[in-house]
């Protein structure tokens, strides 16, 4: 596998940092299935290409008044 194939893998507790989001609202989602997860033996991982697409498709742009 090339170096740029390999890709960050975060634990939940920095997905919620990087989100800015509680590490509980994390699991919740995990649990919900509305997050993509990596699976090692029983260590979950998020990957950090999946917590940005979810912010690119949660973008809203501002509405002038």
């Amino acid at each position: 596998m090339t170096h740029e194939k390999i890709q960050e893998l975060l634990k939940p507790k920095e997905a919620a940092q990087f989100l800015n989001l509680s590490e509980n609202t994390i699991r919740q989602w995990i649990w919900q299935r509305r997050l993509p997860v990596v699976r090692l033996g029983r260590a979950v991982r998020l990957r950090r290409q999946d917590l940005e697409r979810l912010i690119e498709d949660h973008y809203e742009e501002a509405v002038a008044l």
